[in-house]
């Protein structure tokens, strides 16, 4: 995201570097920060709702408190007895030896369901991104379009603007009066499209 905002700066750089004194006088520039739109929208709060229940919820579904809680505890009541062990001592204890193997079995453990939840959630809002961007685009449009706008910026692409030319708050308002829940954002979506075999044409009968 970040290299296609550069490339699309730079691109709009050389642009303006073409264009005449006049012309640009004459081009309406306007900028959006697309992160304040999600944070700010409607339908952004509740996909940050979403993912932050699905996060609880996988979590205990895993049993990551329990293991964090087991962890603490047992890292805590080990660490006097072993900080000043050497490996040679640790190892000429067994009874000891063989406890903090299982506290780091049950590290290990915390770190793979750890991993698996962090996947998880890494495709959930990958997968809420690119959906609320779809949305988001045709927002910008019809914004751009009201303000008279000949070009409009991310806020990341730039370093400076007047709070004149940023459209965002008018953007938030498009989004909440047109996909103000995730469930109107899903329908806005357009159709995945049919699998191939769907839509080809059967073959003929054969013989005559």
């Amino acid at each position: 995201m970040k290299v296609r905002n550069l490339a699309l700066a730079a691109a709009f750089m050389v642009g303006l570097a073409n264009m005449t004194g006049a012309a640009l006088a004459q081009t309406k520039v306007f900028v959006v920060d697309e992160d304040q739109v999600r944070r700010d929208s409607k339908v952004g709060k509740e996909i940050a709702a979403a993912i932050g229940d699905f996060v609880t919820k996988a979590g205990d579904q895993l049993g990551l408190k329990t293991l964090k809680t087991e962890l603490e505890a047992e890292s805590a009541r080990l660490k006097p007895q072993t900080e000043s062990l050497t490996p040679e001592a640790l190892n000429a204890n067994p009874t000891l030896k063989a406890q903090v193997d299982g506290l780091n079995k049950k590290a290990n453990e915390y770190v793979q369901k750890s991993n698996v939840l962090n996947k998880n959630i890494e495709q959930r809002d990958n997968g809420m991104s690119m959906a609320f961007l779809a949305v988001l685009g045709p927002a910008i449009d019809h914004v751009a379009k009201e303000a008279g706008a000949d070009l409009v910026l991310s806020t990341a692409q730039i370093w400076y603007s007047k709070d004149a030319v940023n459209i965002t708050k008018k953007v938030v308002a498009r989004l909440d009066a047109t996909v103000p829940t995730i469930a109107a954002l899903q329908a806005a979506l357009p159709p995945p499209p049919a699998q191939a075999n769907a839509t080809a044409p059967k073959p003929s009968g054969g013989g005559q």
